[in-house]
């Protein structure tokens, strides 16, 4: 969220659910979002010793949901289901078009400084700050002390990112690209290869829902359609270059089972109100009938 409001290891087949069925969509996004800006100079990167992990792509489609409000047609959506629990997919739809990563950047800011260990001290209020309230000066903080875009080469690398790409300047962070499927193989990357004491710290953070601080309501999306107890999510927005960007995204259900993803691009003339209304309802579909 700036001045202005903003806020898986090889290609796969996509698989139609009904959120798809009943979205237009229009040509690759090339557009990036109005994330805050870092004006400090970018430190010197950190060398990275992480691995790369590869994310199974066996699919498993899971019928879908009953159809209720028809979502508009010129809504851009992605969206994904993932099993961490049977290492597989519910269901995915468009999940290799690009968007603005906006907000989730701040997720791989977050997990970086955790795989090097420097989630500790002065640094764990500004980290929650970051990601519990989607603070965008911290995250400038941040972004700049812990190496740019630096953080998005080492986390493509250690997380074996496909389609993630740093953005053109060091100072937008929120204008770095990402996919769906990307977005799946991060949250992964943080249950399954990430250690217990700085996943937890990340984890926790993701579970606290205040008003942004923006001023943003975030109860949107995955926290507006799953039980509270049952999510762990960032959420992400920014307008207008050339429009809304709105993205719900995390974990879902006992034990943090499922990875949620739905990513968006919408028209300005509908508001972020209107764009969160949208989100709720794709998130409603998506999490309908999920096993516990």
């Amino acid at each position: 969220m700036s001045t202005r409001r903003r806020d898986l290891t090889e290609p796969v087949t996509l698989v139609g659910v009904a959120v798809a069925a009943l979205v237009a969509v229009a040509v690759v996004f090339h557009s990036v979002g109005t994330e805050g800006t870092a004006t400090a100079e970018p430190a010197k990167p950190a060398p990275s010793s992480q691995v790369s992990v590869p994310v199974k792509v066996t699919t498993t489609v899971k019928p879908p949901a009953p159809t209720t409000t028809a979502l508009p047609a010129d809504v851009r959506l992605a969206t994904a289901v993932y099993d961490l629990k049977t290492d597989a997919f519910v269901n995915r739809s468009e999940v290799d078009t690009p968007f603005a990563a906006e907000s989730l950047t701040k997720l791989l800011i977050a997990m970086d400084l955790g795989m090097a260990g420097k989630l500790t001290g002065d640094t764990l209020p500004k980290v929650q700050a970051m990601l519990a309230t989607s603070d965008d000066q911290t995250a400038n903080q941040l972004w700049t002390s812990d190496g740019s875009t630096q953080i998005v080469s080492r986390s493509v690398r250690s997380m074996g990112l496909k389609a993630t790409t740093p953005p053109r300047d060091p100072g937008r962070w929120g204008d770095m690209t990402t996919t769906a499927a990307d977005v799946v193989r991060i949250y992964q990357f943080l249950m399954t290869r990430m250690p217990a004491g700085p996943r937890d710290i990340v984890l926790r953070d993701l579970t606290a829902l205040p008003r942004a601080a923006d001023g943003t309501d975030q109860d949107f999306g995955i926290t507006a359609a799953v039980p509270a107890g049952q999510w762990w999510v960032k959420q992400a927005w920014a307008c207008c270059r050339p429009a809304w960007d709105v993205h719900t995204t995390g974990l879902v259900g006992p034990g943090q089972r499922y990875i949620v993803v739905a990513m968006s691009q919408q028209p300005v003339a509908g508001g972020f109100g209107g764009a969160a209304k949208v989100m709720t309802e794709v998130a409603r579909r998506l999490v309908a009938g999920l096993a516990s």
